[in-house]
């Protein structure tokens, strides 16, 4: 009984440390709709960036395309300093955005939004795509 309850706790133990693990990596980042999206970009202090690799469009009002999307570390000299500015991030789907969300979150920034579905959700919404001028 003893031992069963010592393997119990143990295997507790483990699956709350996993648990927890990824909890905290994904803090940071949250998954938002076209309308939070939207929204946001209205707030003054925003960064925009789109991490869609070959560049198709974007959303009017991005101030950054990334290419390395995959490594936004490369990036940082043209990303805002200030760790608690809000930085949203869309690509086409939402798959490529996810991933430099959550590097920008393991860099330090507290306020990342990705936007969900991508430029494709924004295009669903009703919304309009733009060319890089």
């Amino acid at each position: 009984m003893k031992k069963e309850l010592i393997i119990f706790l143990a295997g507790f133990v483990l699956v709350v440390v996993i648990f927890n693990y990824f909890n905290f990596k994904s803090q940071g980042v949250k998954l938002i709709n076209a309308d939070e999206f939207e929204t946001l970009m209205n707030e003054k202090g925003i960064f925009v960036v789109q991490a869609h690799t070959p560049y198709e469009k974007e959303i009017e009002g991005t101030d950054l395309i990334v290419e390395d999307w995959e490594n936004m570390q490369n990036s940082i000299e043209k990303i805002p300093s200030d760790k608690n500015t809000k930085i949203l991030v869309y690509c086409r789907s939402g798959r490529m955005s996810a991933i430099s969300s959550q590097q920008l979150a393991d860099m330090g920034y507290k306020n990342v939004y990705d936007l969900k579905g991508g430029m494709n959700s924004w295009e669903e919404s009703g919304r309009k795509l733009a060319q890089a001028k």
